[in-house]
């Protein structure tokens, strides 16, 4: 068999990985600047899963149907396993290998934006504590419900009416989040892309 021979890895080829990286960079910056613009901060199929995930947070604290922290932290759990579960997968990646490399930081960056999505949903929900007009799981506003996390939340430490404030920041530190994350992934995949270029 000749050398140029075409073989099945020919498609996962370093340039090709490279072309697919940023693309997925140019897909992530747009789906960000989607999500901040939209009212709901709606990511296609990632909104799905993260409900979830945030469903599976409050039951996370709550086995068996015993709050065994509480009930601010069931309340509290759902928000907080959606922003922290893509960031048990940032450690992951991050984690150096036997030879002293990182697994992939492009990777990271990726949960990390991920991340950032999620407060952004998390800040959209804080936002609407007093107004309630957001629709809940089982169908009714938050006015129609006891079930309002955020309003429930804020109103136990007595900080219902910063729950635009709070928000805010949350936003924030979300948009940093999803800016620093494809800044960084950029970045990591130009340096690599200048290493296979040099060697």
């Amino acid at each position: 068999m000749s050398a140029t021979t075409p073989t099945i890895g020919t498609a996962t080829t370093p340039s090709n990985q490279r072309y697919l990286r940023f693309a997925l960079i140019a897909l992530l910056s747009w789906l960000a600047v989607s999500a901040f613009r939209d009212p709901l901060g709606v990511v296609p199929l990632v909104s799905d899963i993260d409900l979830a995930i945030h469903e599976f947070g409050h039951m996370l604290f709550m086995p068996f149907g015993i709050p065994i922290l509480g009930r601010t932290m069931v309340i509290l759990g759902g928000s907080l396993t959606q922003v922290a579960f893509p960031l048990i997968f940032v450690l992951y990646f991050l984690k150096k290998t036997a030879d002293g490399r990182r697994r992939d930081v492009f990777a990271a960056m990726v949960c990390v934006w991920w991340s950032g999505i999620n407060l952004l949903s998390v800040a959209i929900y804080c936002a609407d504590s007093r107004a309630g007009q957001l629709m809940l799981l089982d169908g009714s506003t938050g006015q129609e419900s006891d079930g309002h996390d955020w309003f429930n939340l804020l109103s136990h430490w007595r900080l219902l009416q910063h729950d635009t404030q709070i928000a805010h920041w949350m936003r924030g530190i979300a948009g940093l989040m999803c800016i620093g994350a494809i800044g960084v992934a950029v970045i990591t995949q130009w340096t690599q892309d200048q290493g296979l270029a040099d060697s």
